[in-house]
């Protein structure tokens, strides 16, 4: 996507920097900042006739707020999460108090100024009181006016269109510290260009979300926002990991040239949309999806896959108001296997930890009390802990298993025990519901001790699926979410591979299928490397399907 440059508007110095890590494309844009812990609120004026459009704008932002709020407080009422429940009680009662909101309206309509500022003067006026009382306990008080205030500053400035000088249909690109990875989800849906951030590492899980989704991102940016302000022309760069802030006209043409470069060659890609996944000595190598969202399948429909090899039931969670039951869960299991028409789909156990806190609290009414949710109780440990959670989830999909071929997949794995615990349950359930057998139940080998024990594992998995994002992790030792050890998370140490070759022997000596599933999937520089080691299929974001289908033509197995 390209936007053209209005001569003399851009005057500020050119800055240039490089990411930790990217999804894919290339975005010119102006930027909407947007921290975390610090909101740059903007403030412009706005002519008399605009003011009940701000006032309107306010008015939904407080909304969006609260229905935030009460998906929160749902989930804390079904772990008794008292503390935290009180917390977001405040903050609600506060959101719904018309004495704060009616200022707010006054000040838009007095001054004629934009619903973020004058939101912003009335938060400043009410911690005032606040700091002037006697009372210590109220005086603490003015930090839920900043909390509660700040949700609906978010709200207002994650809106899609931009205001003030820019024109609506510029490319957005939000710039801040970080994205969760439902940030990175409601900006897509919203139509938002792009994103950069200062913090995350390579594969994190929001970078990883922006790669399914299709949605040019990078993390990492060390330094950006000091140099950012809203307004500014940037160029998003995830194709090279890179930003450049107000370019020269001439970067801008070259990166003109290069954008219809790639819009070339992703026109050339779709020669490959709905062609048999075939090497180039016709050995075939299904080439599958990982899945999210319910958005992505229309995108699997016009390229073509071959089943869905991952399909993470935590974002049917995390987008729930209330934490789904089986019924709900069966719903979207079901429509799932529908929409596929056949083809196989492989649906993760819900796989949360320490990470994604208000899942966290909400099956396990608790917060996370580790420093390493990636070490912590996540994954099969999580659910082996809370077998009720377990049993609904595996009832769900039992059930839906009769509208297409399914298969169960348990992450985070590290002993043969679990994987039995998991398949008692899951015969326990098959004969409760009066059905026939027919579901596979597979094992992730993410972690260098379920590795190093494949022979065994092998014995009570139908199936593995490799997870190398983890994988790598836990072995080279490098958070994969941290910029500052990025360097070390790397596919090519030898130990990574030495690994994935003694999980596809030992699939193989026990005559059960594996396939690979993490980001060295959608990496053309290792179709051929799985090819010939014998992995029988790979799963990857949709936007690396065609790219690698190529890949695959061009490779042979050699034997």
């Amino acid at each position: 996507m390209r936007r053209r440059r209005d001569a003399g508007f851009d005057m500020r110095p050119r800055r240039d920097g490089r990411a930790v890590a990217a999804s894919a494309g290339v975005i010119i844009g102006r930027v909407r900042k947007l921290a975390s812990n610090h909101l740059n609120v903007p403030r412009h004026e706005v002519v008399a006739s605009e003011c009940h459009r701000e006032v309107a704008r306010l008015l939904r932002a407080v909304e969006a707020a609260v229905a935030e709020i009460d998906v929160e407080r749902a989930h804390l009422r079904q772990s008794n999460n008292h503390d935290s429940l009180s917390i977001l009680d405040a903050h609600r009662m506060l959101l719904a108090d018309p004495a704060m909101m009616d200022n707010a309206r006054s000040r838009i309509l007095d001054a004629c100024i934009n619903a973020e500022w004058a939101l912003r003067q009335e938060m400043d006026a009410v911690k005032a009181v606040f700091d002037a009382m006697e009372d210590e306990y109220l005086r603490q008080r003015r930090e839920d006016v900043e909390q509660a205030g700040k949700r609906i500053l978010r709200h207002l400035m994650s809106e899609h269109a931009p205001h003030g000088a820019h024109a609506a249909d510029e490319p957005v690109i939000y710039v801040g510290d970080d994205f969760s990875p439902p940030d990175v989800v409601s900006l897509w849906r919203r139509g938002v260009a792009g994103l950069i951030a200062e913090q995350g590492g390579a594969d994190a899980h929001n970078i990883i979300i922006a790669r399914g989704v299709g949605l040019p991102a990078l993390v990492g940016a060390a330094g950006i926002l000091d140099d950012v302000e809203d307004g500014d022309t940037v160029i998003l760069d995830a194709e090279q990991r890179r930003w450049v802030l107000n370019p020269a006209d001439e970067e801008m043409q070259s990166y003109d040239r290069f954008i219809m470069a790639m819009e070339h060659l992703r026109d050339s890609l779709q020669d490959f949309a709905n062609r048999p996944s075939l090497s180039g000595d016709g050995h075939p190598l299904p080439l599958m999806a990982n899945i999210e969202f319910p958005e992505e399948l229309e995108t699997a429909d016009e390229i073509g896959i071959d089943g869905v090899g991952l399909y993470r039931t935590e974002f049917l969670f995390m987008e729930a108001i209330e934490l789904p039951d089986e019924e709900e869960q069966y719903r979207q299991y079901r429509r799932l296997l529908e929409r596929m028409q056949g083809k196989p789909v492989t649906m993760r156990l819900l796989d949360i930890g320490g990470d994604k806190l208000g899942l966290y609290r909400g099956i396990l009414g608790r917060d996370f009390g580790g420093s390493n949710p990636a070490m912590g109780l996540r994954g099969v440990r999580l659910l082996l802990s809370r077998p009720q959670w377990l049993k609904t989830q595996l009832r769900a999909m039992l059930r839906a298993a009769g509208d297409g071929p399914l298969n169960i997949l348990i992450p985070m794995v590290t002993c043969v025990y679990e994987v039995e615990q998991v398949r008692d349950l899951v015969e326990h359930c098959r004969r409760e519901l009066g059905l026939g057998d027919g579901v596979a139940v597979g094992t992730m080998m993410e972690v260098p001790a379920a590795v190093l024990i494949a022979d065994e594992l092998a014995g009570v998995s139908d199936f593995f699926s490799i997870g190398t994002n983890d994988l790598m992790q836990y072995t080279l030792a490098a958070d994969r979410t941290d910029e500052d050890v990025a360097s070390l998370y790397a596919s090519g140490h030898p130990a990574v591979e030495t690994l994935m070759r003694m999980v596809v022997r030992a699939a193989g000596k026990a005559g059960i299928p594996v396939s690979v599933c993490g980001e060295l999937a959608g990496q053309p520089e290792w179709t051929e490397t799985f090819l010939r080691m014998g992995v029988d299929a790979l799963s990857m974001s949709l936007n690396r399907i065609l790219l690698i289908r190529r890949q695959l033509g061009r490779s042979t197995r050699g034997d």
